[in-house]
């Protein structure tokens, strides 16, 4: 799969190419400005050495790359921080507290955010049925969401 030319935005990215690729491109682009920006550091420190550190030119990312680095690294955020993740933990037991510390949230916010992405999910059963949480796994989630902590 060949990178989009004008990945401007996250969904370019996520559209047009697997998460193993944007990783790829963003370490590649992220190693490039890491580089640059620390032979600057070297040279104004007046440390640089070429037979030391390299003698080839590091340009800085332009504009067009830092704007792909910023849409591939909101792409690849939320593509492994997928609300699908919370659900599948929940329902292999994991608790809202756990779920809160490890997202360092609090309880509210994640069992917010959960019931959004489960109400999103019915939505998208409702318009596609082959997709998304019909209506009894909508009404499971909701009482999951709901569920009080000593209810656990």
């Amino acid at each position: 799969m060949t990178m989009p030319e004008n990945l401007t935005t996250w969904r370019d990215a996520r559209y047009d190419m697997p998460v193993s690729r944007q990783l790829e491109r963003y370490n590649e682009l992220a190693a490039k400005d890491a580089s640059a920006r620390a032979r600057v550091e070297l040279v104004a420190r007046g440390t640089y050495d070429p037979a030391r550190h390299g003698a080839d030119d590091r340009p800085p990312l332009t504009v067009a790359e830092h704007i792909e680095l910023l849409a591939l690294a909101e792409s690849i955020a939320r593509t492994v921080r997928h609300p699908a993740n919370v659900h599948h933990a929940l329902l292999a037991g994991v608790t809202w507290a756990d779920i809160a510390g490890i997202v360092d949230s609090d309880e509210p916010t994640v069992r917010r955010d959960y019931q959004q992405w489960a109400d999103d999910q019915h939505d998208l059963n409702q318009r596609y049925p082959n997709l998304g949480m019909t209506a009894a796994e909508h009404t499971a989630a909701t009482a999951r969401a709901a569920q009080r902590a000593t209810d656990a």
